[in-house]
């Protein structure tokens, strides 16, 4: 066995360990890679293990291909023979069972493993299909948001979309959250249909196999001779009971990780997993596994490693170890810490330290900058860029903001979509054609004037009005040139788009716009920063294929809108480097395994990093929440909002830990008081924390000062202009302080006339803009439910916390008893099963009914209603009453021979409720108000039909003109009422039933408490 250096006594401890379980605690940087590498080629050289039987599974492709190459050389003789040891990551491991034994569960061995974002087409489509109406469908991408997240956890913990329809809740998020199963259980349907599977369906699909069929998990145990399992810390539930399944009861499996790197439990990771592995995997005689640990850090010098120190110990619940140890010998390191004023300053200030580094002789590779969120990346990429450093976008929704890649999307847009103006507007104003704002206003006019010259033409295309420009319009002479070349390019392109895939497609963009020559004749910094951004996006082109259709220009746009849209999910993935010599710009999350000489975190307000918290995840607020019963991790699903923003500030500070220690001997922290926004922000506590490791800076700015103007910064490089000498933003400061400056200087330089000309069309579409909405618009007319009215005229007091000032209220079994009842009610009415074969179950998404509705039901069935169709069902109306609207919905209108009747079901018993006579008169208002009937009835009764005594009892009242106009002048009183704002109590029997008693002295006075 070939070891390149002498292991540490902790090292060493782990790789000559028995092959018995066993759970490794290994801080950053630790050498947890050459360790475990050491543990594996240990067994296998020294003939304990073949190279075969030994098993290695890690997170991503990068950590299997750096594990497998420790491994060769370690085992250079066995490399050459090809007898390798198998290294894999979690989900290639599950897809690896299904490949071979999916048939046994029914899944295809060649189905397709789809992509996050493939995934969320097949989900849009699923919504689509079933559009359920407890969603709020005017944003569909939140609803896909929602699936999305809920169909993930599920499949993080082994559930089904089934399992939330039988789960017990009630109210609005319970609803929501079994619309969303709906949804989710189409999009289930859909992969099954086109055969393809997610990641979530590689581990449940695989852990169903070997649980279904344990002769295929004793088949694979009996493969292998040791296992290790690398980044346990950042498992879900699911695969660790996947893992368990195979390797349980007493097999040599190795877990290593680190709880102070768990970062990625938002999406699915359970620190459960790791903190438990000793009790999950425990040794044969079913003693819990030994711990290990790995504290001494080989890549940090001693600075970086007291700040990570200092950031464990705000940790709620750090990891296992006492703290992170540097290595004997290491360096000092240094902790940088300074505070500007505006975003500018720092990126200003960043890229001068970058570009100092690099004079020191520090490659630009060996440096990296990293975010909490890539939106803070654009100020500090235009500052290094401006500098002449090369950069390196790695995150998809940063590239798409790239310039270079912003004019070649443009142009596949325009191409796809020629009705899109700002991709137009965009091409012509852009670096190629430079077409003044004058001449695109002139086309811009022409677009919005129809052929006859009288009104306006919205719809007519930008496109459309370039193409039709000739000679003699009001567009310059060099604009006119610009145009036609514009033109020529266009139609070679449109042309010579047919056919062509995305990549190919790309590079004829590139080579017409004759984008490669200029890119070639760049400084070398901007060359390679430019090349590194279009290759990865040509990369991008060329991988892309949809599951769904053909592979068309327009999905692959819609591919881009949506990796625009999900950017903060485009954050987390890992971050793909191309190693050629250039600053890497990404997200933390991205930058996990990573590591450089110099690290910078920029951006570090309050709120910012760590960031605030933006939602909870609390399964009583939120239905994309998996249920805590429904959970594998041991997290009891406690909604404790305080409890809630621990974790999440866990969370924030293990991000934090993982941000510091990416450094090996240079960390520089900065930040703002002025980010663009409205007021100044303030130093995080990451900020400050560092700042007391790297001690005071002088040069930090301590004030914030006034807001800074938009156009008071000096320029970082002075643009000479022909027009304004001292730069643009001296003439602007100019004219901000004296109107009639702009036209003296348009008359200096002799374009006075075409000054007053572009000032009257300045005017005149100012004055075709659409006037602003009044200041105070007039408040929308009060609404009220009739139940509400029922309410205020049973206790007004209970009105106003139900209605007005909403206070919590609690659905408990006669609410879920009614609302059942009426659900078999309505589905009855309307046909939708048979009469005679109701089934208990029939809606999954209601939990099991109790048994008193089933029984008010049963009523229902032997009264005369069940026999007669209703002219109305669940009929809803909004009934004008002065300026107040009355809305509600009324159960069942019959019409017999000899009458029309209201009927409202009720599955509790009869009783005496003055309230009642409110809902009969609303209804029988609404009925002949509210347009419910083209005609009036000859007749018309109400009727309240009771279910839950046994038997059905009837009250019904006959509504003729004068109880009609009563009814009229009632319920007008009552929306006075509750428009006003006195609302006393009204104690009585009732009060027992109040949701509100513990806040009525009245009601509790009147109960005898």
């Amino acid at each position: 066995m070939n070891l390149h250096y002498e292991p540490s006594p902790e090292q060493k401890a782990v790789i000559d360990h028995p092959l018995t379980p066993l759970r490794v605690v290994a801080g950053a940087g630790s050498g947890k890679t050459g360790t475990m590498a050491m543990r594996l080629a240990h067994f296998v050289a020294s003939g304990q293990v073949e190279p075969e039987a030994a098993l290695g599974i890690t997170f991503t492709r990068k950590a299997a291909g750096e594990l497998a190459d420790r491994l060769r050389s370690h085992l250079p003789d066995l490399a050459a023979e090809g007898r390798e040891v198998e290294v894999t990551t979690y989900h290639g491991f599950a897809l690896s069972l299904i490949r071979e034994f999916g048939p046994l569960v029914g899944i295809d061995r060649e189905a397709r493993v789809v992509t996050a974002s493939i995934a969320r087409q097949l989900l849009r489509r699923a919504l689509t299909e079933v559009a359920p109406l407890d969603l709020d469908l005017r944003r569909p991408s939140a609803v896909i948001d929602g699936v999305a997240s809920l169909t993930a956890r599920l499949g993080d913990h082994l559930r089904t979309p089934d399992e939330l329809f039988e789960y017990p809740g009630e109210g609005p998020v319970a609803a929501e959250r079994r619309a969303l199963a709906q949804v989710a259980a189409a999009y289930q349907r859909s992969k099954a249909e086109f055969g393809v599977l997610d990641f979530a369906d590689l581990v449940r699909s695989a852990h169903r196999l070997v649980v279904e069929h344990p002769l295929v998990a004793e088949r694979v145990r009996d493969r292998y001779g040791l296992a290790l399992l690398d980044e346990y810390q950042d498992t879900n539930p699911a695969q660790r009971e996947l893992l368990r399944a195979i390797f349980g009861g007493g097999f040599p499996v190795t877990a290593v990780g680190d709880t102070d790197q768990t970062i990625f439990e938002f999406q699915g990771a359970s620190a459960d997993n790791f903190d438990g592995f000793p009790t999950h995997f425990p040794r044969a005689d079913g003693t819990p596994a030994p711990t290990l640990g790995l504290s001494v850090t080989w890549r940090n010098d001693r600075a970086i490693v007291d700040a990570a120190n200092r950031v464990r110990e705000r940790m709620q619940s750090p990891g296992p170890l006492d703290r992170l140890m540097d290595r004997p010998g290491s360096g000092p390191g240094s902790v940088d810490a300074r505070w500007f004023r505006t975003r500018e300053d720092e990126a200003r200030h960043l890229a001068e330290k970058v570009l100092a580094l690099h004079d020191e002789g520090l490659p630009w590779r060996q440096m990296a900058v990293l975010f909490r969120k890539h939106r803070q990346m654009a100020s500090i990429r235009d500052a290094l860029v401006a500098a002449e450093v090369p950069v390196e976008v790695t995150s998809m929704g940063g590239l798409l903001e790239v310039p270079e890649v912003v004019d070649l999307h443009a142009w596949l847009r325009l191409l796809a979509r020629p009705d899109d103006a700002v991709a137009v507007a965009r091409i012509l104003t852009g670096a190629r054609h430079r077409l003044g704002l004058a001449d695109l206003a002139a086309v811009a006019r022409m677009r919005r004037r129809p052929a006859d010259g009288v009104g306006d033409a919205p719809g007519w295309a930008l496109l459309e009005a370039v193409d039709d420009l000739t000679e003699g319009s009001e567009i310059s002479t060099s604009g006119m040139k610009k145009i036609d070349r514009f033109r020529q390019t266009y139609r070679s392109l449109v042309t010579e788009a047919q056919g062509l895939g995305h990549g190919d497609l790309c590079r004829a963009v590139l080579d017409a716009t004759e984008v490669w020559p200029e890119v070639e004749a760049l400084s070398d910094a901007a060359r390679l920063s430019t090349r590194l951004n279009l290759f990865r996006f040509l990369d991008l082109a060329e991988t892309w294929s949809p599951v769904l259709g053909p592979p068309t220009l327009t999905a692959f746009l819609d591919h881009l809108d949506r990796l625009a849209e999900d950017d903060a999910r485009q954050d987390l993935d890992t971050a793909r480097i191309s190693g050629e010599d250039a600053v890497p710009l990404m997200t933390v999350h991205q930058a996990k395994g990573l590591e450089w000489d110099a690290v910078f975190l920029p951006a570090l307000e309050k709120d910012v990093f760590p960031a605030k918290v933006v939602s909870l995840e609390n399964p009583e607020k939120d239905p994309s929440v998996l249920p805590g019963g429904l959970r594998l991790d041991g997290d009891d699903g406690e909604s404790d909002e305080d409890r809630l923003k621990m974790r999440h500030a866990e969370q924030e500070w293990r991000t934090a830990y993982v941000a510091v220690t990416r450094s090996r001997s240079l960390l520089a922290a900065s930040g703002a008081f002025w980010t663009g926004g409205a007021q100044h922000r303030l130093p995080s506590p990451l900020f400050e924390l560092l700042s007391g490791v790297a001690g005071p800076d002088p040069l930090s700015c301590t004030e914030p000062g006034g807001r800074p103007e938009g156009f008071s910064q000096e320029p970082v490089a002075p643009t000479p202009d022909p027009l304004f000498p001292n730069g643009p933003a001296m003439a602007l400061a100019t004219v901000a302080a004296d109107a009639s400056a702009a036209r003296a200087m348009a008359v200096e330089k002799g374009v006075g006339d075409a000054y007053d000309r572009r000032l009257t069309e300045l005017l005149d579409a100012f004055d075709r803009l659409p006037r602003p909405a009044p200041a105070e618009p007039p408040p929308p007319p009060l609404s009220v439910s009739v139940t509400g009215l029922m309410t205020l005229a049973s206790c007004p007091r209970r009105f106003r916390w139900s209605d007005i000032e909403r206070l919590p209220r609690h659905f408990g079994i006669a609410a879920r008893r009614g609302v059942e009842v009426h659900r078999r009610i309505e589905a009855h009415n309307r046909g939708t099963i048979a009469f005679d074969e109701i089934d208990p179950r029939f809606d999954e998404s209601s939990p099991e009914p109790e048994p008193a509705a089933i029984s008010a039901y049963e009523v229902f069935l032997e009264s005369r209603f069940a026999t007669r169709r209703p002219a109305l069902v669940e009929a809803a109306f909004d009934l004008a009453v002065g300026t107040t609207r009355v809305v509600g919905r009324i159960d069942a209108v019959y019409e017999w021979d000899d009458r029309r009747e209201i009927v409202d079901f009720k599955s509790g018993r009869a009783g005496d409720d003055p309230a009642r006579v409110v809902q009969l008169e609303a209804y029988s208002v609404a009925v002949n108000d509210a347009g419910l009937f083209p005609e009036p009835a000859d007749r018309l009764v109400a009727t309240l039909a009771y279910l839950g005594g046994g038997g059905l009892e009837e009250y019904t009242e006959v509504v003729d003109d004068q109880r009609l106009e009563a009814a009229r002048t009632h319920l007008a009183e009552l929306v006075e009422r509750a428009a006003g704002d006195d609302h006393p109590p009204a104690p009585s029997d009732a009060c027992h039933r109040c949701d509100f008693l513990h806040l009525c002295p009245e009601g509790r006075a009147r109960m005898g408490r």
